[in-house]
Protein backbone atom coordinates (compact mmCIF):
# COMPACT_ATOMS: atom_id res chain seq x y z
CA UNK A 1 0.00 0.00 0.00
CA UNK A 2 1.20 3.41 -0.74
CA UNK A 3 0.68 6.53 1.07
CA UNK A 4 0.54 10.46 -0.08
CA UNK A 5 3.88 10.38 1.65
CA UNK A 6 4.95 7.63 -0.15
CA UNK A 7 4.05 8.90 -3.23
CA UNK A 8 5.92 11.62 -2.48
CA UNK A 9 8.59 10.47 -1.92
CA UNK A 10 8.70 7.57 -4.88
CA UNK A 11 8.06 10.97 -6.98
CA UNK A 12 11.39 12.34 -5.62
CA UNK A 13 13.21 9.20 -6.64
CA UNK A 14 11.98 9.21 -9.89
CA UNK A 15 12.73 13.04 -10.73
CA UNK A 16 16.72 12.35 -9.84
CA UNK A 17 18.60 8.90 -8.65
CA UNK A 18 21.76 8.80 -7.31
CA UNK A 19 23.34 6.68 -9.29
CA UNK A 20 23.62 8.93 -12.48
CA UNK A 21 24.43 11.56 -10.86
CA UNK A 22 27.24 10.87 -8.63
CA UNK A 23 30.87 11.59 -9.93
CA UNK A 24 33.50 9.82 -9.84
CA UNK A 25 36.43 11.30 -8.37
CA UNK A 26 39.99 11.50 -10.23
CA UNK A 27 42.43 9.12 -7.97
CA UNK A 28 45.78 10.98 -8.86
CA UNK A 29 46.69 7.67 -11.29
CA UNK A 30 49.36 7.65 -13.85
CA UNK A 31 48.02 10.59 -15.31
CA UNK A 32 48.55 12.63 -12.74
CA UNK A 33 52.03 11.09 -11.02
CA UNK A 34 55.30 13.57 -10.53
CA UNK A 35 57.66 13.48 -13.75
CA UNK A 36 60.97 11.79 -12.05
CA UNK A 37 63.41 12.38 -14.80
CA UNK A 38 65.41 15.34 -16.80
CA UNK A 39 65.00 18.07 -14.49
CA UNK A 40 67.09 20.93 -13.36
CA UNK A 41 67.53 22.06 -9.62
CA UNK A 42 67.90 25.22 -8.10
CA UNK A 43 68.12 25.66 -4.00
CA UNK A 44 66.16 28.27 -2.56
CA UNK A 45 67.81 27.89 0.74
CA UNK A 46 71.27 29.22 -0.11
CA UNK A 47 72.96 32.69 0.51
CA UNK A 48 71.71 35.60 -2.20
CA UNK A 49 75.04 35.92 -3.52
CA UNK A 50 76.08 31.38 -3.41
CA UNK A 51 78.15 31.00 -6.60
CA UNK A 52 75.72 29.13 -9.31
CA UNK A 53 77.59 25.70 -9.14
CA UNK A 54 76.26 25.02 -5.39
CA UNK A 55 72.71 26.46 -6.05
CA UNK A 56 72.08 25.01 -10.00
CA UNK A 57 72.08 21.35 -10.60
CA UNK A 58 70.98 18.63 -12.79
CA UNK A 59 70.08 16.12 -9.95
CA UNK A 60 68.57 16.46 -6.57
CA UNK A 61 72.21 17.18 -4.65
CA UNK A 62 70.86 17.39 -0.88
CA UNK A 63 68.19 17.95 1.39
CA UNK A 64 66.79 21.13 1.55
CA UNK A 65 64.40 23.26 -0.40
CA UNK A 66 64.41 23.93 -4.19
CA UNK A 67 62.52 24.47 -7.41
CA UNK A 68 62.71 21.36 -9.79
CA UNK A 69 61.63 22.45 -13.23
CA UNK A 70 61.33 19.11 -15.51
CA UNK A 71 61.38 18.42 -19.39
CA UNK A 72 57.68 18.31 -19.51
CA UNK A 73 57.63 21.87 -18.11
CA UNK A 74 56.59 20.77 -14.71
CA UNK A 75 57.42 22.02 -11.56
CA UNK A 76 58.08 21.12 -8.32
CA UNK A 77 58.94 23.76 -5.17
CA UNK A 78 59.30 22.51 -1.84
CA UNK A 79 61.34 20.22 0.58
CA UNK A 80 63.70 17.32 -0.20
CA UNK A 81 64.52 14.78 3.05
CA UNK A 82 68.07 13.20 3.16
CA UNK A 83 67.05 10.49 1.27
CA UNK A 84 66.55 13.18 -1.91
CA UNK A 85 62.87 12.70 -1.88
CA UNK A 86 59.76 15.39 -1.81
CA UNK A 87 59.28 15.09 1.92
CA UNK A 88 57.93 18.06 4.08
CA UNK A 89 55.59 20.88 2.40
CA UNK A 90 55.91 21.78 -1.30
CA UNK A 91 53.66 22.71 -4.25
CA UNK A 92 53.44 20.55 -7.70
CA UNK A 93 52.59 22.26 -11.20
CA UNK A 94 51.41 20.23 -14.10
CA UNK A 95 51.47 21.79 -17.59
CA UNK A 96 49.81 21.38 -20.54
CA UNK A 97 50.00 22.31 -24.24
CA UNK A 98 47.01 25.38 -24.92
CA UNK A 99 44.31 24.68 -26.49
CA UNK A 100 43.52 28.71 -27.86
CA UNK A 101 43.87 29.70 -31.15
CA UNK A 102 47.29 31.44 -31.99
CA UNK A 103 48.45 29.65 -29.16
CA UNK A 104 50.52 26.42 -30.67
CA UNK A 105 53.35 26.06 -28.25
CA UNK A 106 52.42 27.81 -24.97
CA UNK A 107 52.00 25.66 -21.98
CA UNK A 108 49.20 26.53 -19.42
CA UNK A 109 48.98 25.21 -15.77
CA UNK A 110 46.92 22.00 -16.24
CA UNK A 111 46.67 20.98 -12.57
CA UNK A 112 48.63 21.69 -9.42
CA UNK A 113 48.98 19.95 -5.66
CA UNK A 114 50.10 22.04 -2.69
CA UNK A 115 50.56 20.40 0.53
CA UNK A 116 52.31 17.71 2.55
CA UNK A 117 54.76 14.96 0.75
CA UNK A 118 55.84 11.94 2.44
CA UNK A 119 59.70 9.95 0.89
CA UNK A 120 58.02 11.27 -2.53
CA UNK A 121 53.89 10.91 -2.38
CA UNK A 122 51.18 13.11 -1.31
CA UNK A 123 51.35 12.01 2.29
CA UNK A 124 49.07 14.61 5.06
CA UNK A 125 46.93 17.49 4.47
CA UNK A 126 46.88 18.74 1.14
CA UNK A 127 44.99 20.47 -1.86
CA UNK A 128 44.55 19.23 -5.25
CA UNK A 129 43.21 21.01 -8.29
CA UNK A 130 42.42 18.34 -11.60
CA UNK A 131 43.19 19.37 -15.00
CA UNK A 132 38.73 19.33 -15.24
CA UNK A 133 38.43 21.82 -12.78
CA UNK A 134 37.28 19.32 -9.38
CA UNK A 135 39.04 20.14 -6.68
CA UNK A 136 39.91 17.84 -3.09
CA UNK A 137 41.28 19.43 -0.02
CA UNK A 138 42.25 16.72 2.56
CA UNK A 139 44.23 13.90 3.71
CA UNK A 140 46.83 11.54 1.37
CA UNK A 141 48.37 8.60 1.81
CA UNK A 142 51.04 7.14 -0.52
CA UNK A 143 49.67 9.67 -3.19
CA UNK A 144 45.94 8.63 -2.70
CA UNK A 145 42.94 10.49 -1.35
CA UNK A 146 42.99 8.63 2.23
CA UNK A 147 41.50 9.99 5.47
CA UNK A 148 39.04 13.24 5.54
CA UNK A 149 38.35 15.25 3.06
CA UNK A 150 36.48 17.26 0.85
CA UNK A 151 36.23 16.98 -2.92
CA UNK A 152 34.47 19.69 -5.49
CA UNK A 153 32.99 18.64 -8.59
CA UNK A 154 33.07 21.31 -10.99
CA UNK A 155 30.78 20.22 -13.88
CA UNK A 156 27.92 19.31 -11.73
CA UNK A 157 28.79 21.28 -8.42
CA UNK A 158 28.46 18.54 -6.05
CA UNK A 159 30.02 18.30 -3.35
CA UNK A 160 31.59 15.22 -1.40
CA UNK A 161 32.45 15.76 2.39
CA UNK A 162 33.95 12.74 4.49
CA UNK A 163 35.89 9.34 4.41
CA UNK A 164 37.92 8.23 1.87
CA UNK A 165 40.35 4.40 1.93
CA UNK A 166 42.96 4.54 -0.89
CA UNK A 167 41.15 6.93 -2.98
CA UNK A 168 37.85 5.59 -2.71
CA UNK A 169 34.75 7.05 -0.41
CA UNK A 170 34.52 4.94 2.49
CA UNK A 171 32.88 5.21 6.12
CA UNK A 172 31.24 8.37 7.22
CA UNK A 173 30.03 10.75 4.64
CA UNK A 174 27.78 13.17 3.22
CA UNK A 175 27.24 13.79 -0.37
CA UNK A 176 25.36 16.88 -1.78
CA UNK A 177 23.73 17.44 -5.74
CA UNK A 178 24.23 20.57 -6.70
CA UNK A 179 20.94 20.67 -9.20
CA UNK A 180 18.51 19.78 -6.74
CA UNK A 181 20.17 19.95 -3.16
CA UNK A 182 19.51 16.99 -1.91
CA UNK A 183 22.15 14.99 -0.32
CA UNK A 184 23.22 11.51 0.74
CA UNK A 185 24.30 11.21 4.06
CA UNK A 186 25.29 8.07 5.97
CA UNK A 187 27.81 5.37 5.49
CA UNK A 188 29.81 4.28 2.29
CA UNK A 189 31.64 1.46 1.23
CA UNK A 190 34.16 0.86 -1.39
CA UNK A 191 32.88 4.92 -2.95
CA UNK A 192 29.12 3.56 -3.03
CA UNK A 193 26.34 4.68 -0.63
CA UNK A 194 25.47 1.91 1.28
CA UNK A 195 23.03 2.99 4.09
CA UNK A 196 21.78 6.18 5.54
CA UNK A 197 19.94 8.84 4.93
CA UNK A 198 18.48 10.50 1.32
CA UNK A 199 17.28 13.89 2.20
CA UNK A 200 14.70 15.69 0.19
CA UNK A 201 15.12 19.51 -0.13
CA UNK A 202 12.10 20.78 1.25
CA UNK A 203 10.47 17.13 0.69
CA UNK A 204 11.32 15.29 3.35
CA UNK A 205 14.03 12.48 3.41
CA UNK A 206 14.27 8.68 3.12
CA UNK A 207 16.13 6.33 5.40
CA UNK A 208 17.35 2.89 4.24
CA UNK A 209 19.82 0.81 2.76
CA UNK A 210 21.31 1.61 -1.08
CA UNK A 211 22.47 -0.95 -3.90
CA UNK A 212 25.78 -0.84 -5.68
CA UNK A 213 23.51 0.92 -8.09
CA UNK A 214 22.65 3.96 -6.25
CA UNK A 215 19.01 2.40 -5.69
CA UNK A 216 17.15 1.97 -2.17
CA UNK A 217 16.51 -2.03 -1.89
CA UNK A 218 15.21 -3.68 0.99
CA UNK A 219 13.30 -1.68 4.36
CA UNK A 220 13.52 1.47 4.93
CA UNK A 221 10.98 4.33 5.79
CA UNK A 222 9.87 7.79 4.27
CA UNK A 223 9.71 10.94 6.49
CA UNK A 224 7.89 14.20 5.61
CA UNK A 225 6.08 17.21 7.74
CA UNK A 226 2.72 18.45 6.82
CA UNK A 227 2.18 21.92 6.48
CA UNK A 228 1.23 21.63 10.21
CA UNK A 229 4.36 20.46 10.99
CA UNK A 230 3.45 17.63 11.98
CA UNK A 231 6.06 14.32 11.19
CA UNK A 232 4.65 11.18 8.35
CA UNK A 233 6.30 8.59 8.61
CA UNK A 234 5.75 5.44 6.42
CA UNK A 235 8.16 2.36 6.94
CA UNK A 236 8.19 -0.50 4.28
CA UNK A 237 10.75 -1.93 1.96
CA UNK A 238 12.09 -1.40 -1.85
CA UNK A 239 11.08 -4.89 -3.43
CA UNK A 240 12.87 -6.30 -6.91
CA UNK A 241 10.21 -6.13 -9.38
CA UNK A 242 11.99 -9.27 -11.31
CA UNK A 243 14.32 -11.91 -10.83
CA UNK A 244 18.01 -11.36 -10.72
CA UNK A 245 19.41 -12.46 -13.71
CA UNK A 246 22.33 -14.38 -14.39
CA UNK A 247 25.85 -12.19 -14.65
CA UNK A 248 28.49 -13.22 -16.79
CA UNK A 249 32.31 -14.13 -15.61
CA UNK A 250 33.81 -12.08 -13.51
CA UNK A 251 30.91 -9.22 -13.55
CA UNK A 252 28.25 -8.61 -11.27
CA UNK A 253 24.45 -9.33 -11.93
CA UNK A 254 22.27 -5.88 -12.61
CA UNK A 255 19.78 -5.78 -10.41
CA UNK A 256 15.83 -5.43 -12.00
CA UNK A 257 13.90 -2.47 -10.90
CA UNK A 258 12.45 -1.89 -7.54
CA UNK A 259 8.99 -0.98 -6.28
CA UNK A 260 8.12 0.45 -2.70
CA UNK A 261 5.64 -1.75 -0.72
CA UNK A 262 4.84 0.41 1.92
CA UNK A 263 2.98 -0.09 5.57
CA UNK A 264 -0.07 2.06 5.44
CA UNK A 265 0.13 5.05 7.43
CA UNK A 266 -3.22 5.69 9.75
Amino acid sequence: ARSKAAEKGAAALDKGSPSPQLQPEKRGGAAMADEESNYKVEYLDCAEDAPEEERVFTWIARAGKARVTYNSGAVYEGEFNDEKMKHGQGKYTWMAASEEEGAEGEQVVSATYEGEYKDGKRDGVGTMTYPNGDVYTGEWKESKMHGVGTYKYKASDDIYSGAYVEGLKEGAGTYEFGKCKSKLDGTWEGGTFKEGEWQFKDAGSYVGTFAKDGQPIGPGKYNFLTATGDLITQEGAYEMDGEVPEAAEGEEAELPPRKWVGVPVK
